[in-house]
């Protein structure tokens, strides 16, 4: 049976890293399909149909597929942060490009896709049980 709910639409702060934490909106299907189209480009300008098509040619395409959904998921659902300073050590402001520079600390991608991406994407596989 498919339980209706309401979305959520309360922010959450998550902590990535000692003194890093980001304040992000809930995952809708918008920014889903948005991710999606992006994940799907990878496969596109590699010209690949599937991901099974690219174990035959370039085993990594899936990998940098998900790396463009939880780039975009995370330009999309970020909306402030607390610890993340340019190089002079003033904050930073929550911009597409600092997202970007954030996530390129592999530790702070892999928090963000395990708190948020992850969980996201796995409620959606759970068929709402």
């Amino acid at each position: 049976m498919l339980k209706l709910k309401p979305a959520a639409t309360d922010l959450a702060w998550l902590d990535l890293l000692p003194g890093v934490r980001v304040r992000v909106k809930p995952i809708s299907v918008a920014m889903v399909l948005i991710g999606r189209d992006e994940a799907g480009k990878v496969f596109a300008d590699n010209r690949v149909a599937s991901e099974a098509d690219a174990e035959a040619g370039n085993p990594n395409v899936g990998t940098h597929a998900g790396i463009a959904l939880v780039r975009s998921l995370a330009h999309a659902g970020i909306v402030e942060w607390e610890g993340v300073g340019d190089a002079d050590g003033n904050l930073a402001p929550v911009t597409p490009e600092n997202v970007d520079l954030l996530l390129d600390e592999w530790r702070a991608y892999d928090a963000l896709d395990r708190l948020y991406v992850g969980p996201a994407l796995d409620r959606g596989a759970e068929k709402n049980a």
